[in-house]
C-alpha cells in the first residue's frame, strides 16, 4: 500500500463549522481515502488510511470524530449485479444475492442506482463495522457516484470510463446515454489493465482502435499506464470531468471517485 497522507487542507477549514459539512469516504478492506467539502469545496483530502484508523481513530481522530451535517461512505463491493429498475422487489432481494455467493462474513445491499437499474452488492462485514459509529451516514457502492458522473462527459457507445484503484479497475460503457456495462477487475500491471480493456471491447463488439478510453482514479498521463494503453487503443485521455471546486494543481481525475458520491444524494 502506498503511504498514506492528507494531500490538501484549506485555510478554510474549521471543524467547529463541521455540522455545515460533508464527510466523504471511499473505504476498502485495507484502506480508505477522505475528503471534506462544504457545497462544491474541497476542504480536505486525504488517501490510503488503513481501515484501523476508521475503528480507532488516532491520526485522523480530530477529523473522523467531528459532527458532520452527512457522511457518504462509498463501500468497495465483493461482487455485484444490475437488476433491470422494472424487475426489482424489495422482498427478493436475498433470492438475487444467492448469485452472489454470500458468506458468512459479508452483507448485502441494494440501492437504486439511476432511472433505470438497481444494483445489489456484497461488502465484507468488517467495512460495516469500521464504519458503523459514524452519524448521519449514507452507505453506496463505491463506484455508484463516477457511474452516476459519466452522462455529464456526454458519452458515446465507444467510450470506456476507466477508475484505476489500488489493485482495482472498474470499467463503464454507456450507449445512448445509458448505462450498458459496468464491471470491476482486480490488476497487477499494465499489461493486466489492457487485457481487461480488450475483452471488455470483445464484450460490447468494439474495435479497439476505436475506442476511447477515459481515465480517473490512481493514474497520470505520464506514467507507464497510460502509455501502455496508448499503443492499444484509439485514443486515450485523462477524464475532464469535475465535481467540486478545488485548487488547480489538484487533478480532477484524481479526486473523481470519491467527490461523485456527492451525487448519489
Amino acid at each position: 500500500m502506498s503511504e498514506n497522507k492528507t494531500l490538501y487542507t484549506s485555510n478554510d477549514l474549521s471543524l467547529n463549522q463541521a455540522h455545515s459539512y460533508t464527510l466523504l469516504l471511499q473505504v476498502e478492506v485495507n484502506s480508505f481515502s477522505y475528503a471534506i467539502v462544504h457545497g462544491k469545496q474541497l476542504l480536505a483530502w486525504g488517501e490510503n488510511f488503513n481501515t484501523d484508523e476508521l475503528r480507532d481513530p488516532d491520526q485522523l481522530r480530530d477529523i473522523l470524530t467531528a459532527n458532520y451535517k452527512e457522511v457518504l461512505i462509498g463501500l468497495d463491493a465483493e461482487a455485484a449485479t444490475l437488476l433491470p429498475k422494472s424487475l426489482y422487489e424489495p422482498g427478493r432481494v436475498n433470492e438475487i444475492a444467492r448469485l452472489l455467493d454470500v458468506k458468512d462474513n459479508e452483507k448485502v445491499f441494494s440501492q437504486l442506482l439511476d432511472d433505470d437499474n438497481v444494483i445489489i452488492y456484497k461488502a465484507d462485514e468488517t467495512l460495516t463495522y469500521a464504519v458503523k459509529d459514524l452519524d448521519n451516514q449514507y452507505v453506496f457502492h463505491k463506484d455508484a457516484g463516477f457511474i452516476k458522473a459519466i452522462p455529464n462527459d456526454y458519452p458515446t457507445s465507444s467510450n470506456l470510463y476507466l477508475n484505476i484503484g489500488h489493485d482495482k479497475v472498474s470499467i463503464v460503457n454507456y450507449k445512448y446515454n445509458k448505462l450498458r456495462f459496468n464491471n470491476t477487475f482486480s490488476i497487477k500491471n499494465h499489461e493486466e489493465l489492457a487485457y481487461f480493456c480488450a475483452l471488455v471491447a470483445k464484450e460490447l463488439q468494439l474495435e479497439p482502435k476505436d475506442m476511447r478510453l477515459v481515465l480517473s482514479g490512481e493514474i497520470n498521463d505520464t506514467d507507464g499506464y497510460f502509455n501502455y494503453l496508448k499503443d492499444f487503443f484509439g485514443q486515450v485521455r485523462l477524464s475532464s470531468i469535475t465535481i467540486l471546486d478545488a485548487p488547480y494543481d489538484i487533478q480532477s481525475h484524481k479526486l473523481l471517485a470519491i467527490a461523485a458520491l456527492l451525487l448519489c444524494v
